[in-house]
């Protein structure tokens, strides 16, 4: 009965853990990415259509108002606020496009240089047969 070393066993193990540990660094850079990609289409479609996520709500609040709490703004009034709410949306949307930007710029390269190395590893050739010259087979 051949018995193997300490040393062999760990290097035997050894290519297990890297690859578990280039897989999932991997999957953490492709979270990166997916994350990444979706902000920054939000922030497109917030740059692009700022109008459509503002509600009214969201720029009667800066308005004047009577004492029972009635809008008494002139038109005038209610498109400026009504602007500078497009406009905040629009700023909000190239705030999130850029981020997004930087989080799939972070996510491609993690992704593709752990996923290449991982793979590497995976293909990598066996640990050296035993010097008994079996195969274990028998």
């Amino acid at each position: 009965m051949v018995t193997r070393s300490s040393g062999e066993s760990a290097a035997t193990r050894r290519p297990w853990v890297v690859l578990l540990y280039f897989y999932l660094a991997a999957l953490i850079g492709l979270g990166f990415l997916i994350a990444g990609t979706t902000t920054a289409l939000f922030g497109v479609k917030d740059l692009a259509f700022p109008q459509l996520s503002i509600q009214s709500y969201s720029y009667d609040s800066s308005l004047r108002r009577d004492a029972q709490g009635n809008i008494i703004s002139t038109e005038s009034e209610r498109a400026a606020a009504r602007q500078a709410a497009i406009d905040d949306r629009r700023r909000d949307g190239l705030d999130s496009l850029v981020n997004g930007v930087i989080l799939a710029a972070v996510g491609t390269p993690t992704l593709v240089w752990h996923l290449r190395r991982a793979r590497r590893v995976g293909t990598a050739p066996a640990a050296p047969a035993s010097p008994a010259g079996g195969d274990g087979s028998d």
